[in-house]
């Protein structure tokens, strides 16, 4: 919801989310702007907890009692039920539903299994939890103009924030960054990307679960810094040296369609805000895939001569579309075809099939598996897999394309930081490399539009702009038409400041 909020202590204008209205949360104050992108530090952990039993007798795997501290105590039981009525602005048959979640001292209880043959628990604990309203107080200063006056105090203000962000600041003489978020001290031989045991040894330091609470690090550890040349975020990684949580950060990353942009800006001079709204909106509407990793693709298959005409034309397409700027983008406005669209839908079809081709065998079938149910191989604008699902807009943040581009980059003799722990594709022999390529690309060429786009109640098979068309959810009567595929964020703004108070 797009808001203004005038009054004592408060001036404000931009976005704020249902219940959180009473301040603006991503917007600009009477000379300052700030925003955010989400970021990925993890202040989320699993702990594997001993079930027991009350009487003393072998727990079963659905037990409500565990151990904690020496002592087998209950889980707590929480329900809810949640029921509604069709009204003039949704029609809705009526309906209801019951959730029902058990608690530990060690958070919240998500699966069951064993451990040593001993049943357990697997619970998630957040920092946050129950301490989601804290961090009003960091909005509260945000849209102060009081508080606010410098890129400093805007770090100060975002400290207290303790939801994990990456925090923009600008004003007429300043530009700032700050990573928020309730980073809690772990021991030192904890992985957070792996359960542990529900153990004292491997609690947060000074955890208290009464309140949950405990240490956390201190505002000067957080990723932060003032009046850097430039800043891009698209919940890429925090910064130089910093951890994230999950897989898939790597060598290729959205952000990277941002970064080459505004890179080339700067280093031009005489950034507009023209100049730079239009890099956002190029980045909006360009294929990841196609921009950054394509050019390996092809490095590989034109290795040598391509004597298949089929593979060879579809090579030649592939070419066409990365010299032109790999875009998802119509040939002109509202004619809902894709330039390049050939080219684009042997993309679709092959990224998945080559994925597999290159690593499945020097993986084994269970790790690739287990490897992908983490991370998902592709994130088009029309997968329907991805963590957003279809017609959402937001693509190609998860991914294999930082391994694809490593990895090949390794099999061509490239320069490669921080490299896999072995070449997969071909097993490191670049014809054999190669070979798999065009295999898996053959597979993709024989693919039909509709088979690539099967279609969904929205769109028919074989629609290749429907599939990738953003399509808004009904509010009560309210409703929009589907519109262009765009890689946008929650909100935008574009704000300069001609003077400071």
């Amino acid at each position: 919801m797009l808001q203004e909020i005038q009054g004592p202590g408060i001036s404000a204008r931009g976005a704020s989310f249902a219940g959180v209205g009473m301040y603006v949360q991503l917007g600009r104050g009477q000379d300052y702007a700030w925003s955010a992108t989400t970021s990925a530090q993890d202040i989320t952990d699993t702990y594997a907890v001993e079930l027991c039993s009350p009487d003393g007798s072998a727990p079963a795997k659905d037990s409500t009692y565990y151990r904690y501290r020496g002592a087998c105590v209950p889980m707590d039981k929480l329900e809810r039920r949640n029921a509604w009525k069709p009204t003039l602005a949704d029609s809705t048959a009526a309906g209801s539903y019951r959730m029902q979640v058990y608690r530990t001292k060690y958070g919240l209880v998500t699966h069951r299994a064993t451990v040593g043959g001993k049943p357990v628990a697997y619970t998630v604990l957040r920092s946050t939890y129950r301490h989601e309203a804290d961090s009003i107080i960091g909005f509260q200063m945000l849209n102060d103009p009081g508080y606010v006056t410098d890129a400093a105090s805007f770090q100060s203000a975002a400290q207290h924030i303790n939801y994990t962000f990456n925090w923009f600041y600008a004003d007429s003489r300043q530009t700032g960054y700050y990573n928020s978020g309730l980073n809690p001290v772990r021991a030192a031989d904890v992985d957070p990307s792996l359960p542990v045991k529900a153990e004292t040894p491997y609690e947060w330091r000074d955890f208290d679960p009464k309140d949950n609470t405990a240490a956390t690090t201190p505002p000067s550890e957080h990723p932060q810094s003032i009046d850097q040349d430039y800043y891009i975020s698209w919940n890429n990684k925090l910064a130089k040296d910093y951890s994230a949580a999950g897989f898939g950060n790597g060598s290729v990353h959205r952000g990277n369609l941002l970064d080459d942009r505004v890179r080339a800006l700067v280093r031009k001079g005489g950034v507009t805000r023209s100049a730079l709204t239009r890099a956002m909106a190029e980045a909006a509407v360009t294929d990841l895939r196609g921009e950054d990793v394509l050019p390996e693709l092809l490095k590989v298959v034109r290795s040598k001569p391509i004597d298949d005409p089929q593979l060879a034309t579809a090579v030649q397409q592939l070419e066409s579309w990365q010299s032109a700027g790999s875009q998802r983008h119509e040939t002109s406005a509202g004619s809902h075809t894709y330039g390049h669209a050939d080219a684009v839908r042997i993309m679709d079809a092959w990224w998945p099939l080559l994925v597999e081709a290159e690593f499945k065998s020097g993986l084994g079938d269970g790790l690739y598996d287990a490897l992908r149910a983490n991370l998902t191989v592709d994130e088009a604008p029309s997968a329907g897999h991805g963590p957003t699902g279809s017609h959402a807009g937001s693509s190609f943040q998860y991914g294999w394309w930082s391994y694809v581009d490593k990895d090949l980059r390794t099999v061509l003799g490239e320069d490669v930081k921080g490299p896999l722990a072995r070449p997969y594709c071909g097993d490191g022999q670049l014809s054999a490399c190669r070979d798999a390529l065009l295999t898996s690309l053959k597979t993709a060429v024989g693919k039909t539009a509709a088979q690539v786009y099967p279609g969904d109640d929205n769109c028919s098979a074989g629609d290749q702009w429907c599939a990738d068309a953003i399509i808004h959810r009904p509010v009560g009567g309210l409703t929009h038409d589907k519109i262009s595929w765009q890689n946008r964020p929650t909100f935008q703004q574009v704000v300069e400041f001609p003077a400071h108070r």
